[in-house]
């Protein structure tokens, strides 16, 4: 072998012991050192996939709570709006309900003062028939108008005794009572005229007024008067109640 290739190979030898111990000394550290920061940068990438993954949810979950908040909150505003809605109809309900009341209070308090009126214009127009009454009776008055008054009254007992018994009786009378008259209403009353009690009241104008334990019959000319205008006054009334 010549001088030159053996220089080659020695110079080739020597080369690669430097590249392999290179190799081993330089090389393999680096790449140990690049295999560690890949390794650390996927498991910094794997844990950043996690804290993403992890904040997506957490941003999905705040989403979904902000949504149930939002619904939550729509339905407050709903059920709110419903119940002043709703309060708002009650108290227009109230104040109608308090207008009608009161508009229905006018008109009865309106109508009560028509009544009343009415029933006062009424019992003056008795009243005046009453005394309008009194002094045609006056007028037409006399011995004949007394006979008959009392010959009605004695109709009145007779009706009154067929029922039950009438004594004690008191007549009552504007005049005092002749004997023909003390004994047709003693007759009338089925008792002796001895038990007849007699009081003069002149107010009565005429006829004769009988009370007696079955009731009483006013056949005076006051009486008559009085019946007249309370006829007169019931039959007003009546008609203002009806249109009231």
């Amino acid at each position: 072998m010549s001088p030159t290739a053996a220089t080659f190979l020695f110079e080739a030898a020597n080369f690669l012991a430097l590249a392999g111990i290179l190799g081993w000394a330089f090389f393999r550290p680096v790449q140990d050192a690049i295999e560690r920061r890949r390794a650390a940068l996927d498991s910094e990438r794997r844990q950043a996939a996690d804290l993403l993954a992890a904040a997506e949810q957490h941003t999905a979950e705040l989403a979904a709570r902000q949504r149930e908040f939002d619904a939550s909150l729509e339905g407050i505003r709903l059920t709110m709006r419903a119940q002043a809605e709703a309060e708002a109809q009650r108290i227009v309900e109230a104040a109608r309900t308090a207008a009608r009341q009161e508009q229905e209070h006018l008109q009865a308090t309106l109508a009560a003062l028509r009544r009343q009126q009415a029933r006062v214009a009424a019992h003056d127009a008795a009243m005046a028939a009453g005394h309008v009454v009194v002094q045609l009776l006056e007028r037409v008055g006399g011995p004949d108008l007394d006979l008959a008054l009392i010959g009605a009254t004695c109709t009145a007992l007779r009706t009154l005794a067929a029922r039950r018994p009438l004594p004690p009786v008191l007549v009552e009378a504007a005049r005092a009572l002749d004997d023909r008259a003390r004994l047709q209403i003693a007759d009338a009353a089925g008792c002796p005229p001895s038990s007849l009690r007699e009081r003069i009241v002149p107010e009565l104008v005429g006829g004769v007024r009988a009370i007696t334990a079955a009731g009483l019959v006013d056949l005076s000319i006051a009486g008559l008067a009085s019946f007249a205008e309370r006829v007169l006054l019931e039959r007003i009334d009546a008609e203002v109640n009806g249109n009231g």
